[in-house]
């Protein structure tokens, strides 16, 4: 699993993906937020720009990426990456209207309909998750869900 974005999500969401078994990578290009100590079940952590470190990788379609930066200056290059690549999950942070706006933008940017389903946005099961923890929670969930092809 690959986390881009080190904020508040994250660090539960590493948690979580940890005790399930996965190989956890934090992409973050704000070195204030990719620390050891906020990540210490990380597998990797890397500050790096996301797109760039992920169009080097190889990525698998069972590779599962979240995207939690909140920021389109780093998410849609990282999705664009992503959607152009064999990955497996993928799911981007953000209301409805946000998610809409940015599919949209990915659109103008030549990314197709069929690339621009594959996103799960807004990221997780509707849960009703309001904190940090409850939020990653609903991530993960959906993640194995796409794993076992459950999709609700």
């Amino acid at each position: 699993m690959i986390i881009v974005g080190a904020g508040h999500i994250a660090i539960p969401l590493t948690t979580f993906a940890k005790t399930l078994n996965y190989r956890v990578v934090v992409i973050d290009a704000r070195a204030a937020f990719a620390t050891q100590e906020r990540f210490p079940h990380a597998d990797e952590l890397i500050v790096a720009w996301p797109d760039e470190i992920l169009s080097q990788r190889p990525l698998y379609p069972s590779t599962s990426v979240a995207v939690l930066t909140h920021d389109p200056k780093f998410d849609e290059p990282t999705l664009k990456v992503l959607l152009e690549r064999h990955t497996g999950y993928i799911g981007a942070i953000g209301s409805r209207k946000t998610s809409a706006e940015r599919a949209e933008r990915l659109k103008q940017q030549g990314l197709s309909p069929e690339q621009l389903e594959r996103i799960h946005g807004p990221i997780g099961l509707n849960i009703g998750a309001t904190s940090p923890e409850e939020i990653a929670l609903a991530i993960i969930a959906q993640i194995v869900a796409y794993r076992h092809d459950k999709q609700p």
